[in-house]
């Protein structure tokens, strides 16, 4: 299998200087490259029900546009931050392990391994005090390819009605799923830390996913628990000055009602642990930035016009 990708842009972008309060166009730029992405997919039925996967795969991910638009923004006349039209798209090669079996009724466990050899990836990287076009800034940040960096994983999951258990648990689901990550970067391009060793920018060691939910004739719910650990944002002149995305952990639940086959009533309440956006620098205990939205409550009525 080949899937060969062209991509091509064109973007400007503009200096903002928010104390002159001016506003400048740079000129146009453009980009055009291609990927072919090869890939292979390999299955073996073990039983009936249990089946082996083993993949090799390419994929690509694309620079943020905004991230490409040469824009310069000015705070104060001191804090200078810039596109970079340079961004190269981050490219994978990704080998996968899975086993699967799949139970009579309605689920199925899985587990499996997997790699990822990722090439230019992409990270923001801040300064502080530091020399752009001969000018000094008390702060200057920009998006850059940061490296490449190895990936090995590890994946459970596990979904099915509980009718097998006691006829009771009719109508009851679980689901449940968890990843593990470790990361390293090698070739870090960052001016200053080359030697640093460093997880990939973005990428939890610890997701895990839980539902359980309950299906009537008319009436359905569903409890969902969501965490990820926490994980490296931003990479800053120093580890001291790291900026790390906190662990989160959020709890939904959703209820439906169908009145016919045309009209539900529905009622939602999400993030009931009333869990925070919170960033923290270097070490957990140093707070960055917080966050706080607390429950959401929303009810409402839908209509299918395809019924």
């Amino acid at each position: 299998m080949f899937a060969p990708e062209q991509t091509n842009l064109e973007y400007e972008g503009f200096t903002y200087d928010d104390e002159e309060e001016t506003l400048d166009a740079s000129p146009k730029q453009t980009s055009d490259y291609l990927n072919v992405l090869p890939g292979l997919h390999l299955k073996y039925n073990v039983a009936p029900r249990s089946v082996l996967r083993l993949a090799w795969t390419n994929t690509l991910a694309r620079p943020n546009y905004f991230d490409l638009v040469p824009y310069r923004q000015i705070e104060d006349g001191e804090e200078l931050s810039i596109g970079n039209p340079g961004l190269k798209a981050t490219t994978s090669m990704n080998l996968d392990l899975m086993a699967e079996h799949y139970f009579g009724t309605v689920g199925l466990v899985s587990a499996g391994v997997f790699y990822k050899d990722v090439s230019d990836f992409i990270v923001n990287q801040t300064f502080d005090d530091y020399i752009f076009e001969n000018k000094e800034w008390a702060s200057f940040s920009q998006p850059i390819n940061g490296g490449n960096a190895a990936l090995l994983g590890l994946e459970v999951a596990f979904q099915r009605q509980l009718d097998f258990i006691a006829p009771a648990l009719r109508g009851v689901g679980v689901y449940f799923n968890y990843t593990y990550i470790h990361s390293e970067v090698t070739d870090f391009n960052f001016e200053g830390r080359e030697n640093d060793k460093l997880e990939l920018p973005g990428s939890p060691k610890h997701t895990l996913n839980a539902s359980l939910a309950w299906e009537g004739r008319r009436f359905t719910s569903r409890l969902s628990l969501n965490y990820a650990s926490d994980f490296l944002s931003e990479v800053g002149e120093e580890a001291f000055a790291d900026i790390h995305y906190d662990q989160v952990t959020y709890l939904d639940l959703n209820l439906s009602y169908s009145l016919n086959k045309n009209w539900v009533i529905y009622a939602n309440a999400n993030n009931l642990l009333n869990q925070p956006l919170r960033f923290f620098q270097g070490a957990s205990n140093r707070t960055y930035q917080a966050e706080y939205y607390n429950t959401r409550f929303d009810l409402g009525v839908k209509f299918d016009f395809t019924r």
